[in-house]
């Protein structure tokens, strides 16, 4: 087996996507926060571009390590597959224990009925339902 150098190659275009993604995702959203930042309910700076800086620092914060995964194991690089696959796991983890479980509890798939009194009614103390 050769070696032709495109793993040094691959593995400096992950570390700088893995920098991009690192210092790139805060700081869009500390640009997000500067233009919708008011107080005492003042207008904003710029609300709209807010908005856009916010979605951008989403993007980038959630695409990126999926990116960087995805390069990774095309191009066969070991360690950059295990890097950004833990970081890629450890964002859906977050997800999905930060909003979807908090979804799914709020609107139940089964709801269960109330007990129904089967007792006689001399007998209904204490029996549940009555």
């Amino acid at each position: 087996m050769t070696w032709d150098g495109a793993d040094q190659r691959n593995g400096g275009k992950l570390a700088a996507l893995g920098i991009v993604w690192f210092a790139g995702t805060p700081f869009l959203a500390m640009v997000a926060f500067w233009f919708g930042f008011s107080l005492a309910g003042a207008e904003p700076v710029n609300a709209q571009l807010a908005v856009v800086f916010a979605f951008a620092a989403a993007i980038l914060g959630l695409g990126a390590p999926v990116v960087g995964l995805l390069f990774s194991l095309t191009s066969r690089n070991k360690i950059g597959a295990w890097i950004y696959g833990l970081i890629t796991a450890a964002i859906g983890v977050l997800l999905y224990t930060q909003v979807v479980a908090p979804m799914m509890a709020r609107y139940p798939a089964y709801v269960e009925d109330p007990p129904v009194c089967t007792a006689p009614p001399d007998r209904a103390a204490g029996v549940p339902g009555c």
